[in-house]
């Protein structure tokens, strides 16, 4: 018995119901099935010949199942190919009228692949995508996201007299709010090539249109994320999320800058642990001012008494 239901050496089964010759073998329930009235046959399938397959090389080998599904590729990776080998499953070579056979099917199956605009955008707008994931060392779950929330931006046809640029950099920035991965505004924009403006106008486009409620980035993140940047030490790291800690006690965070909160504290855990530290520094990697700096600094001394 052959896994694509055929038996060896054995005359066609017949069905006990309809006496069609039409009788099929069930794979997942390894049963013989007539494929005309759908009645099960009493007759025991041939496990002896099916060990393997089942064993072996059945569908519970994963090594047969291809590539995951994904969102980030425009074909979720289920597209049919037609190789470019102009042989055949021998090895044998085809002979010229049937290059050319295969050669026009190739084009038509490309063709056919993407035969409308949506799925053109999808096509540029997605390996763009990955491209930018990867230069910004994005998670695969967070790049699944991205995509994901441009599908939905293409299907109500957004990008459609838009920049895709602007809405890559806006679909990438919406995931890493979403998923809560520290990425600022303007790390997205170098990595895309354009302006931060170009991406918040498309960003609030995409929130206004796909009605997305997108979480508060949380100040641990920030600091996280600025002293990694910063090269600071583990011990200042440290000090750093201790201060965060007595500044969320106090209610000072509240309705503050994220970033300018955070760049205050590593300033005042860097003088406590005698790591020499500029105000410019923090405020260039932040994106902050310097005068925003000082007032939180300010604040933080009077409330906490550090």
């Amino acid at each position: 018995m052959h896994p694509e239901g055929k038996v060896e050496n054995s005359k066609p089964l017949v069905c006990e119901f309809c006496k069609s010759d039409s009788v099929i073998f069930d794979n997942a329930s390894f049963e013989y099935v007539c494929s005309a009235c759908g009645c099960v046959s009493s007759q025991d399938p041939n496990t002896d010949s099916m060990a393997s397959f089942r064993n072996n090389s059945g569908y519970n080998d994963r090594t047969r199942t291809g590539m995951p599904e994904s969102l980030a590729i425009h074909n979720k990776g289920l597209s049919t190919l037609i190789g470019i080998g102009d042989t055949d499953a021998r090895g044998k070579a085809l002979d010229s009228s049937q290059k050319n056979n295969i050669q026009r099917l190739r084009t038509w199956n490309n063709r056919a692949q993407l035969n409308d605009s949506v799925s053109r955008n999808l096509e540029k707008a997605l390996k763009l995508l990955n491209n930018f994931g990867d230069k910004l060392y994005l998670s695969q779950a967070v790049i699944e996201g991205a995509a994901y929330i441009y599908r939905k931006a293409a299907i109500k046809k957004l990008a459609k007299g838009r920049s895709t640029l602007g809405l890559v950099g806006a679909a990438l920035y919406a995931a890493c709010r979403e998923t809560a991965t520290p990425k600022t505004i303007t790390d997205i924009a170098t990595a895309c090539n354009i302006t931060t403006k170009d991406i918040m106008s498309h960003y609030k486009l995409i929130l206004k249109e796909l009605s997305l409620q997108m979480p508060v980035l949380r100040g641990p993140d920030y600091v996280t994320l600025i002293c990694n940047r910063l090269q600071l030490s583990e011990k200042t790291k440290r000090e750093a999320l201790r201060i965060f800690s007595l500044v969320q006690q106090n209610r000072i965070s509240i309705g503050k800058n994220p970033r300018a909160l955070a760049g205050s504290i590593i300033y005042l855990a860097s003088q406590n642990c005698n790591e020499f530290l500029r105000q410019v520094e923090i405020c260039q990697v932040a994106e902050i001012s310097t005068v925003s700096l000082r007032k939180r600094c300010k604040e933080i001394k009077l409330k906490t008494e550090l």
